[in-house]
């Protein structure tokens, strides 16, 4: 099959939120020191990429981040999008999550699972799948860049997985997305994703030391 894109979904840099464990949802918070330096290095990782199109979330800690990639790309222009914001996390948002906590599958103030699912799969069939095919006969493949949030990114892959609209390559698996990592899905004139790469960090050369697990996607797990 022919592959039509190339889509890299690159998780925001640290934000001092996320080193003291505060859920962030759809709040909007800033890169910190160690967050603008990942940013800066994951712009170096991505610089040969011939992007052709680039998203991100428009909270500021992934706006910042798809500007310091683009710092190699001043062709492209930043497209910010609402529908790549996190999830919303309602009256938990602000609040240090502590361990084993999880919102209420009954609290009407935060996004439901549902909800955030059927919005990043509603993104992905309108700016992906829609917006790259058909692609003229013989042409590349497109490389898209969408900068935005640990648990929209794995929201997203788990969605396509289990509806079928996507498989990981062999031994490719997304467990965790940790700040400013990278993870690839190739799509196909078939509409098939393929995950090529799941949550990749190896650019951060030993600044691995950020945040561990996305607290808005684990007190979200309801």
């Amino acid at each position: 099959m022919t592959i039509l894109a190339r889509v890299y979904l690159v998780r925001h840099g640290e934000t001092n939120e996320n080193r003291n464990k505060i859920i962030q949802g759809q709040l909007d918070t800033s890169l910190n020191r160690l967050g603008r330096e990942q940013a800066r290095l994951v712009g170096e990782a991505l610089k040969s990429i011939p992007f052709e199109i680039a998203f991100s979330s428009d909270l500021s800690r992934a706006a910042k981040t798809a500007e310091a990639i683009l710092a190699h790309h001043p062709h492209l222009t930043l497209q910010k999008q609402v529908e790549l914001r996190e999830r919303h996390m309602g009256e938990m948002q602000g609040k240090v999550w502590r361990q084993g906590q999880q919102a209420s599958g009954t609290d009407r103030t935060i996004e439901s699972a549902a909800f955030f699912a059927a919005r990043a799969e509603t993104w992905w069939i309108k700016y992906i799948l829609d917006g790259t095919a058909p692609l003229p006969e013989n042409r590349e493949a497109f490389h898209i860049l969408a900068v935005t949030h640990g648990g929209f990114i794995g929201t997203l892959v788990r969605s396509l997985v289990q509806g079928k609209k996507a498989v990981y390559a062999p031994g490719v698996v997304v467990e965790r997305c940790l700040n400013s990592s990278v993870t690839i899905v190739e799509v196909n004139d078939g509409r098939q994703g393929v995950v090529i790469q799941g949550g990749d960090v190896s650019h951060l050369k030993g600044l691995e030391d950020g945040v561990e697990t996305n607290v808005d996607d684990t007190a979200g797990q309801i």
